[in-house]
């Protein structure tokens, strides 16, 4: 793993060895806002608040008897790619790693929410974790539409076939399919539908995103962002060789993933995007999980070859060659590119 920072821990998976449909769990990169205070296990409940009308507070065995949904999708930071825009963006300077793909195993959040009586003034549903901020910084609350969460969100308390790591979040973490990390809530203490968004300065100033493109540089008030919520569509190059021989074929290898529920084309193009040839995608796939792609290149002559990636999701929306500028990183998607050496 590559630290990025010490305080909290937030660390990216090396993108070589991001190979797999399940990024194993060991691998899986971190990100905190600040040292967490987990939760004890043997006390820990969720409180279920707000516009419901019947308030639950449930603990972990109240919820492995609820019934069980699986989700197979993508968690990555909004920021993820950070480290790439120019000019530099203050903030974690993630490159590529900050992404992965798993199983996730727990409870619909719309079964908990039907259980609880949810009313129809409800709009928004407000998460809160057991993490608390050092000093003046504000507390991570956030809120997303109560819509979202109904239709396909999960609190999981099982990552890749095991108890949910502490690092990610255990006991309950929320997973929400397509839509940026910020609101996969770890160390979830209570679920509070209400009817505006929650407020404050993770709502209100960080984890927004232009309305309208601008030039690298430009700051946007908050009222020209909207919220960051689904993911935009990228593919990454994670296996390629540093040399190759003219006339003898190589494979190359990566992964691509969207909001969108599927991933349909990547491709390649080594004349720096003016033509493009379609990458074989692997058969492995579940809504809103990453596609793996393989591609068998042959070099026609020796030279410094670049080879570039850029996906399709199944919405049409195609992977552009820059992404769009925002002054706090997020949702970094330009054409990832590697450069190998043919010789003779």
């Amino acid at each position: 793993m590559l630290q990025v920072n010490g305080y909290a821990i937030n660390a990216e998976t090396p993108l070589e060895l991001l190979t797999d449909y399940l990024t194993p769990n060991d691998l899986f990169f971190v990100r905190s806002h600040w040292i967490p205070r987990m939760p004890d296990l043997k006390t820990w409940r969720l409180r279920i608040d707000g516009d419901v009308e019947k308030p639950l507070t449930l603990s972990l065995t109240d919820l492995r008897k609820m019934p069980v949904s699986d989700a197979t999708c993508v968690l990555q930071c909004a920021g993820n790619g950070r480290g790439l825009y120019e000019p530099v963006l203050p903030g974690v300077q993630w490159r590529y790693g900050a992404a992965g793909n798993a199983h996730w195993r727990g409870v619909r959040v719309r079964d908990l929410l039907t259980r609880a009586g949810v009313k129809s003034s409800a709009a928004h549903l407000h998460t809160f974790g057991s993490d608390d901020p050092p000093g003046n910084v504000p507390p991570f609350h956030r809120s997303l539409e109560l819509t979202k969460a109904m239709d396909d969100a999960l609190l999981a308390y099982e990552m890749n076939g095991a108890p949910l790591p502490p690092l990610h979040g255990a006991p309950l973490r929320l997973v929400v399919p397509g839509w940026a990390g910020d609101h996969w809530m770890k160390w979830v203490v209570r679920l509070s539908p209400q009817a505006e968004p929650a407020k404050g300065f993770y709502m209100d100033t960080a984890y927004r995103y232009p309305l309208s493109p601008g030039a690298p540089g430009v700051s946007f008030k908050p009222e020209e962002m909207k919220p960051v919520t689904e993911l935009s569509v990228k593919s990454n190059i994670t296996t390629a060789p540093k040399k190759a021989r003219a006339g003898k074929p190589v494979t190359i290898r990566g992964f691509a993933f969207s909001g969108a529920p599927g991933i349909a084309r990547v491709e390649i193009s080594t004349d720096d995007g003016d033509t493009w040839k379609a990458a074989t995608l692997d058969p492995r796939h579940d809504p809103f999980a990453w596609r793996l792609w393989s591609y068998s290149w042959t070099p026609a002559r020796p030279g410094r070859v670049q080879l570039l990636a850029r996906a399709t999701d199944s919405r049409g929306a195609v992977q552009p060659r820059e992404p769009v500028w925002n002054q706090s990183g997020y949702l970094y998607n330009g054409w990832h590119g590697v450069t190998i050496e043919v010789t003779a």
